[in-house]
């Protein structure tokens, strides 16, 4: 009988440890889903009580002082409480499938009784070895999701740290630059603790100034103009020949495009996956989506290995489409070989005196031998401006039924199988209609985007091109400040 009840107890015991496990996951994961982004570095910020001044009133609003001055970041519970009732007004709340909801069309309405409330103590403070006595506090970035009045958008906030080193997401301190990005804000210094919004102006970045203060000069080249008209507003460094990692991928989709032009390849054409094209998704060059529906032998459309060499910038569908292009052509061996000289040779045709190229991706290429070279796809900024121009204006519609969608299925992946862009949710805050990132070591963060602007009543294509950027904040944030510049100067 004892052991019947110690069995019993055991049994018990077990069962409930097993509830008690799967209610502490479960409440990790909804915790995690709720962050939705990234932790990426841990600072501290120097407390700041800023003035406000919006609307004919002055509010203090709380901020900090990110590594240095002037690298500033300010409450945005506070900002909406500073302009409500002003023509800038705006709500913010804690959302659930998005990390915070923004609605322009709304005033602010607080929901704790500690909103708004200035810092006791700012830095310098007298030292004591605690932040709050120092005047500092320690803060932790992320990269949440926001709905800004129903569009899905990505910026990078602080948020305070607790003493375990988790953010305390109750309140979100946002860089004067993404607000202004964000809610089409002009925010100025006009002293040292001193902020004023202007409400007859959005945001409009002034490239004079930004040009002074070495702004875009970090750029390994960068490049605003109008690929309708020829027009250049504004160009740093852009013969600079430098790496440009997958924005190279514009060059393989050229090439793809005018063999369906020649009745070689057509959207509904099927790619028969080669084992060298699954040994690039099985590495960790690979997409899940490639890498968990391809095997070897395996048909995929063209028209979806399009989709996810644009959207997501899938490098084996790059290489597909290279192989089963030069195959449209009569090729049989070193496939890959053959289509980066049509690459190159394409490139010397459209007076690309830049471009190089060493494969159909933008991978980082290496030599068989013991002391390896390290390679890569290299053009300049005014020469990708050259391409994508090119590209708009020959075949803007075939282009941008991919490159201007947030996510395409992928049917002949496999079942409910979705590209998904790596721009759009950033950029959307503008008419964007494409068109490439791209990212590797040398390369850092680059990016080329197509906007659309109507000048007296002619829809006209805008490209920023951006080499070099030195992390994927700046990528954006140095995009948008073009993309925002062209919308003003357009307007």
């Amino acid at each position: 009988m004892a052991k019947k009840i110690d069995r019993k107890l055991i049994i018990t015991v077990l069962i409930v440890l097993l509830v008690l496990g799967l209610i502490a996951g479960w409440l990790l994961m909804r915790r995690r889903r709720n962050l939705l982004g990234s932790s990426v570095v841990g600072d501290f910020g120097e407390r700041v009580n800023f003035t406000l001044a919006a609307g004919g009133k002055k509010t203090t609003v709380k901020g900090y002082f990110v590594l240095s001055e002037y690298n500033t970041y300010l409450s945005v519970r506070d900002v909406a409480g500073a302009l409500s009732g002003t023509e800038k007004h705006f709500n913010v709340q804690r959302g659930k499938d998005v990390q915070w909801v923004i609605n322009t069309s709304r005033n602010y309405v607080s929901t704790t009784k500690k909103e708004n409330t200035p810092f006791a103590v700012e830095f310098p403070g007298e030292y004591s070895g605690t932040n709050d006595a120092q005047g500092r506090d320690g803060l932790v970035q992320y990269a949440p999701s926001v709905s800004v009045d129903g569009e899905i958008q990505e910026y990078r906030f602080y948020y305070k740290a607790d003493t375990d080193g988790s953010p305390i997401t109750s309140d979100a301190f946002v860089s004067l630059m993404d607000l202004g990005l964000m809610l089409d804000l002009s925010l100025e210094y006009t002293g040292e603790k001193e902020l004023t919004v202007d409400p007859d102006r959005g945001f409009s970045p002034d490239l004079e100034r930004l040009e002074a203060a070495e702004y875009f000069h970090d750029l390994d080249g960068a490049v605003l103009a109008n690929a309708t008209t020829g027009e250049v507003l504004y160009a740093w460094d852009a013969m600079h020949q430098t790496e440009i990692a997958s924005a190279s991928k514009l060059m393989t989709w050229l090439l793809v495009q005018e063999a369906m032009n020649d009745g070689r390849l057509t959207l509904e054409s099927t790619v028969k996956i080669s084992e060298n094209v699954m040994r690039l998704a099985c590495s960790a060059y690979g997409l899940d989506i490639c890498r968990q529906n391809w095997s070897a032998g395996k048909d995929v459309a063209v028209r979806d290995l399009i989709a996810a060499m644009l959207l997501p910038s899938s490098n084996e569908a790059a290489l597909a489409l290279a192989e089963a292009t030069m195959m449209s052509y009569g090729f049989t061996g070193d496939l890959e070989k053959h289509f980066v000289q049509k690459m190159n040779d394409r490139a010397y045709e459209l007076k690309l005196t830049s471009a190089l190229f060493y494969n159909a991706s933008g991978l980082p290429q290496y030599e068989a031998d013991q002391i390896m070279a390290k390679r890569g796809n290299k053009m300049s900024a005014n020469d990708l401006y050259i391409l994508a121009a090119y590209i708009m204006n020959w075949y803007h519609d075939e282009f941008t039924a991919f490159s201007a969608k947030d996510s395409i299925r992928l049917d002949s992946f496999g079942e409910n199988v979705w590209a998904v862009s790596s721009y759009y949710g950033h950029l959307c805050r503008f008419p964007i209609t494409g068109m490439k990132s791209g990212t590797t070591d040398r390369a850092g963060r680059c990016l080329v985007a197509s906007m659309e602007v109507k000048v007296n009543g002619e829809i006209q294509t805008v490209i920023a091109v951006v080499l070099g950027a030195e992390n994927q904040k700046l990528r954006y944030e140095q995009t948008m400040t073009l993309l925002a510049y062209a919308r003003q100067y357009y307007r």
